[in-house]
């Protein structure tokens, strides 16, 4: 049982990490799992984050309800306003959210902040760099004064 939970936790953590896979994930979906982040998303992060808060805000209101038992008088006020306090607050991030949405869908984009378009122009340089390389190659390799770069270097290293 404590490995199912361990496992539980693992699956969670994974999709909070980008480049993590959760266990026993089968290999035809292992390199789909590992570019999934939920944190690159804001709405995920916001959601993510306000039910934390949440978590602390409910538990620290209970410490103090047990607190005010010695003072009775003060209990149905403090009730009071941890309710409507609560209700501002989720009223605050359904707001935030309906707005993301909004402006998500309108201008056809995703709130998505990872920085996968980085990552393929490099692909896509060192790409070039390789075609252009091995062209090179190509056009001089019956000229003698041509030396491929691994021949420099080697000659370089054994000096």
């Amino acid at each position: 049982m404590w490995s199912r939970i361990t496992d539980i936790a693992k699956s969670a953590t994974a999709f909070l990490r980008a480049g993590k896979v959760p266990p026993n994930t089968p290999i035809q979906y292992v390199e789909d799992f590992s570019n999934i982040n939920f944190f690159s998303s804001k709405k995920f992060f916001i959601v993510f984050s306000s039910v934390i808060l949440l978590m602390a805000f409910y538990l620290v209101s209970v410490a103090i309800l047990f607190v005010t038992s010695f003072f009775p008088e003060i209990i149905q006020p403090y009730v009071t306003i941890f309710v409507e306090s609560v209700k501002i607050f989720a009223i605050i991030i359904s707001v935030y959210l309906g707005l993301q949405a909004t402006i998500d869908f309108k201008y056809q984009s995703n709130s998505n902040t990872s920085n996968e378009a980085y990552i393929s122009l490099e692909k896509i340089d060192q790409k070039i760099i390789t075609e252009e390389t091995i062209k090179y190659a190509e056009k001089y390799k019956d000229d003698a004064s041509y030396a491929p770069m691994e021949w420099v270097f080697n000659q370089e290293e054994a000096k």
